[in-house]
């Protein structure tokens, strides 16, 4: 090695031959300068793509995606996505390969209760994104070529992280069927915390059931033992569970809806069917705000809201104007038969193609449904249908909220269901026996998983066809 005593004696010269090896260079053949060239020990990660001069240098597993000969063709991953059950497979999941460094990092932390969340606002900045269509298919494209592959499905804060191994170059990489599903407890992945009221003509804990979630996530009230809240409503028998609402010598108390700081706590209220109105248990005489105002209070926050018949007394019996005009409460009855699915828009077409897909229905926007009761006529702006008899007659609409703000504001929902997932005559089945099997949904109950999931996933207008993840 050369001392600096050395290097100074030698600097002249040095700078000589430095002279003569430009002015060749410059009268040669030009000099590549380009920092990575592709083929040389340089040339990144294995199986990488070299670094383009004036481009952005890759980072983790973005250098392992690999340019293929045909510019029309990339490396691909492929597949579907299931219910935690791995029976139905489901639409609008977000697929994707996190982006960043470090593709395997932690992901994100998801805060447990009530946030104001946007499709627009959720941002996930991946590498690459899809999101699965009424088949629950789909297709990841320009994937890097390496072994464990991170890939997260996600609806709203159902999450799980997998890991696949992309070996094909410049083709398809199929994943297995039914290895892609959502988590059926904490253990598998995130899920949202939900706090469900048992009744005494609806059992919405069972739908929960069906579609997969485990039997140990079912915890009665606050308990932070499980993701699955369940308070009793009139008529409810939920061993253990705490009241959901007040009675008739206290009509404020109970442990859920007369407080929406309590249900802050909770993503979602699930709300079965309770025979009646029973508005004691909600804060008294309807005159009276009490839960009511409270429930508004919650949608407006970012709640999400899930509620079966008797239920739309919180619209119709709301002490906010906005809430008693989305629908004209003024049907009386039931029955069963065929329904028509409202296509008129992106997600209504979706759902009538879906229930196709898994077998729930038979000719494309008709679904056999079975006590079904008919509490409303029509609804109004800005409710919108998605199953009705004709042209009126609806039986399940939502609407998001606050319902006074721009669509790009609106982060709570609603939804309301004239369905039964048990059906009025089986009244609030018990846990668990009562309930189907998980992956035992009936065509009816498939219909209202839909709902379930679609109420899920993040907030946008009905009318924009749902994007994938940026």
């Amino acid at each position: 090695m050369l001392n600096r005593s050395r290097l100074t004696y030698l600097a002249p010269f040095a700078l000589a031959v430095l002279g003569v090896t430009i002015g060749l260079a410059a009268c040669g053949e030009p000099v590549k300068r380009s920092g990575f060239t592709p083929g040389e020990e340089d040339a990144g990660f294995e199986g990488g793509v070299g670094f383009t001069p004036g481009a952005v240098p890759c980072q983790g597993l973005a250098c392992k995606r690999e340019k293929c000969d045909d510019p029309s063709t990339t490396t691909t991953i492929t597949g579907k996505v299931y219910d935690p059950a791995g029976a139905n497979a489901l639409y609008n999941v977000m697929v994707y390969i996190p982006g960043g460094p470090n593709g395997d990092a932690e992901l994100p932390e998801i805060t447990e209760g009530v946030s104001c969340e946007t499709c627009a606002s959720v941002a996930l900045s991946p590498m690459v994104s899809a999101l699965t269509n009424t088949k629950g298919e789909f297709e990841l494209k320009d994937v890097p070529v390496d072994k464990d592959v991170p890939v997260v499905i996600q609806v709203g804060k159902w999450r799980r992280k997998l890991k696949f191994s992309v070996t094909k170059k410049c083709e398809a990489n199929e994943v297995p069927d039914r290895e892609f599903r959502l988590p059926k407890n904490g253990s598998e992945g995130d899920m949202p915390h939900i706090a469900v009221t048992a009744g005494g003509c609806d059992a919405l804990e069972c739908l929960l059931r069906g579609i997969g979630v485990d039997d140990k996530e079912f915890v009665p009230g606050a308990s932070t033992a499980g993701h699955i809240h369940v308070f009793n409503g009139s008529g409810g028998d939920f061993t253990g569970a705490p009241n959901a609402g007040g009675s008739t010598t206290d009509k404020l108390g109970g442990e859920l809806w007369n407080d929406s700081a309590r249900m802050a706590k909770y993503d979602m209220v699930m709300l079965s069917c309770e025979c009646s109105e029973a508005n004691d248990n909600k804060g008294g005489d309807v005159g009276a705000p009490g839960a009511r105002q409270a429930m508004w209070d919650y949608a407006n926050l970012g709640g999400k809201i899930f509620a079966t018949h008797y239920h739309y007394t919180w619209f119709k019996n709301s002490p906010q104007q906005d809430w008693k005009q989305v629908a004209n409460w003024n049907a009386s009855g039931g029955g069963s038969g065929a329904y028509d699915v409202d296509q008129t828009f992106p997600k209504g077409a979706s759902f009538a193609d879906w229930l196709v897909n898994v077998n729930a229905s038979s000719t494309k926007g008709s679904i056999q449904l079975t006590d079904v009761t008919n509490s409303l006529s029509n609804v109004n702006p800005p409710a919108q249908s998605w199953i009705k008899k004709g042209d009126n007659a609806v039986r399940y609409f939502s609407f998001n909220a606050p319902t006074a703000a721009a669509p790009e504001d609106q982060c709570g929902r609603a939804v309301y269901s004239d369905l039964h997932l048990m059906g009025i005559s089986a009244g609030g089945a018990s846990f668990p026996s009562g309930c189907p099997a998980p992956g035992g949904l009936s065509a009816q109950q498939k219909a209202l998983e839909f709902m379930f999931f679609d109420l899920s996933g993040c907030v946008q207008a009905d009318d924009t066809p749902p994007e994938p993840p940026k």
